[in-house]
């Protein structure tokens, strides 16, 4: 039974948008993985959480460009997560042209290739996601696409620091960042934005293609807009020393992740003036942090589909065997009228050959 209940909840996530888990605690509990919150200023009890603007950019194109207007749903009270993605918390303004592609419109295999070209052209990127929507024409069905890519260097690379624990952890990761034994090159790479004491500090690190990685030690669980906003108070007020000298010391923990996300909230609601709902909405982060540089691979796709259009009826199977009693008439070309009929149910007594 538990196997088939697996299957059940497996196959459903592979069909779009179709589970919804209440309990934010328990899913945290069960997800090995970060979890992908939807605004900057989302409020989660996760402890491990990630969030990126490429969702907001794809909602914002479905919002203005194919809904034309706020996206509501009937019968339902809207989140604050949804009345932040209306109010366009992110959108491509807060990003250089050059970092990310947008595409919506009337679903199609056109337009999926249409994507594939552009991503290609642009980033020599392939997509994650576009094979997992349905591309074909129907009534109702239009799509809104992103794709956010970063690549970036450090003015110096970083030494490879001595692998170690994190948070006390028995296992050992591998670490980056500057020691005694560290080129006072590598001191450029480094802003000291303020420093209160070994559990509460800030730097950026600064890149070839001025990029900022801005990385905050605090043990505060609170959103990320609150938690960036601190973070520049306590830089402003800061009065300490900012440069980085050869008595300091930095270490960073790599950090390579792969995720997905389906927003199965915003999923099969009738959208408030249409006859529209969200058949998917997802979201892809891939994120590689090293002693190097980084990379951002970020997708979003969201989809709609008709709601007063029924589903198609699976064709069921003839089986055309007339093995029982049955009737038969037979008709003259050009007449309207049988020229002979029968009925048969003892077969033996229409066999010639006894």
């Amino acid at each position: 039974m538990k196997k088939l209940l697996l299957s059940a909840f497996c196959a459903l996530l592979m069909t779009g948008c179709a589970v919804n888990v209440e309990d934010e605690t328990l899913s945290t509990m069960a997800n090995p993985n970060p979890k992908i919150l939807t605004l900057f200023s989302s409020k989660s009890v996760a402890t491990d959480k990630v969030w990126v603007g490429t969702f907001q950019l794809a909602f914002n194109d479905m919002k203005n460009n194919i809904i034309k207007k706020d996206v509501i749903f009937e019968n339902t009270e809207p989140t604050k997560d949804l009345i932040g993605l209306n109010k366009e918390e992110f959108n491509s303004s807060m990003l250089n042209e050059s970092s990310y592609y947008t595409s919506y419109g009337e679903t199609s295999p056109e337009a999926k290739e249409k994507i594939k070209k552009g991503i290609k052209e642009k980033f020599n990127e392939t997509s994650d996601v576009l094979d997992l929507a349905d591309w074909e024409r129907g009534v109702g069905k239009y799509y809104a696409y992103a794709m956010l890519k970063k690549e970036f260097e450090y003015n110096v690379a970083f030494d490879i620091l001595e692998k170690a624990s994190f948070n006390n952890s028995k296992k050992q990761y591998n670490y980056f960042g500057i020691n005694s034994d560290t080129n006072e090159k590598v001191y450029k790479n480094v802003d000291v934005l303020f420093y209160n004491d070994e559990d509460d500090f800030a730097v950026q690190l600064l890149t070839k293609s001025n990029d900022i990685v801005l990385l905050y030690r605090t043990q505060e669980n609170a959103d990320f807009k609150t938690l960036y906003e601190e973070m520049n108070k306590k830089a402003s007020d800061y009065k300490g020393r900012r440069h980085f000298s050869e008595d300091d010391t930095l270490k960073i923990p790599n950090i390579k992740i792969d995720l997905i996300k389906r927003y199965q909230e915003l999923c099969n609601r009738k959208i408030v003036g249409t006859d529209l709902v969200f058949s998917e909405a997802l979201e892809t982060l891939k994120l590689e942090l090293d002693n190097k540089g980084g990379k951002v691979k970020s997708e979003a796709i969201i989809m709609t589909k008709n709601d007063m259009v029924m589903a198609p009826v699976a064709l069921q199977p003839m089986h055309l065997n007339f093995d029982k009693t049955f009737v038969m008439f037979l008709i003259d070309a050009g007449k309207a009228d049988p020229y002979l009929a029968l009925r048969v149910e003892d077969l033996e007594k229409f066999q010639t050959e006894k």
